[in-house]
């Protein structure tokens, strides 16, 4: 017994004691969605010691002027992921559930990828509603932000895994 609680208590001790993804090595987060079409460009510095990837905008159906689309980005140092999330454009409210529907198979995708587990319930239904969120998912924490447009025509949708 007594060889039990000090194996338990030296596994608590050396395991992490912040939330993070299950890898931080920036090829393979990178190419994580690169099978359904949202392949980034490779990571690259982008400014000072922030490094990071992403997707060009991935259009999901048409647009009376500009269609909904969907990116993939990944941030981090050097040589780590620290990072990952995605971002819906609604440029057509028309068509936003549409966006929304996509976005969650898209996040789903990514969630067993980057945390090993599923999406959690909480974060798939503020994916579905547009709303916010926040859930540890594995090693890594969920969050579903909704940002309004000052113009009223649209909004934008990101869900962060960290």
């Amino acid at each position: 017994m007594r060889s039990c609680i000090t194996a338990f208590m030296f596994l608590a001790l050396s395991a992490p004691t912040n939330a993070a993804l299950l890898s931080s090595d920036p090829s393979q987060v990178c190419n994580h969605l690169s099978s359904i079409g949202l392949a980034t460009r490779g990571w690259k510095n982008q400014y000072d010691n922030e490094f990071g990837c992403s997707s060009p905008y991935k259009e999901l159906g048409a647009g009376a002027r500009l269609a909904n689309n969907l990116a993939y980005y990944v941030e981090g140092g050097p040589t780590t992921v620290n990072r990952a999330k995605l971002v819906i454009n609604i440029n057509n409210k028309s068509s936003a559930a549409f966006a929304h529907k996509e976005l969650l198979k898209v996040a789903e995708t990514l969630s067993f990828k980057i945390t090993g587990v599923e999406l959690p319930k909480e974060i798939a239904t503020a994916i579905s509603n547009g709303t916010k969120a926040s859930k540890v998912a594995g090693p890594a924490t969920i969050e579903v932000i909704r940002v309004d447009w000052p113009t009223g025509k649209g909004y934008e949708i990101k869900v962060l895994f960290k």
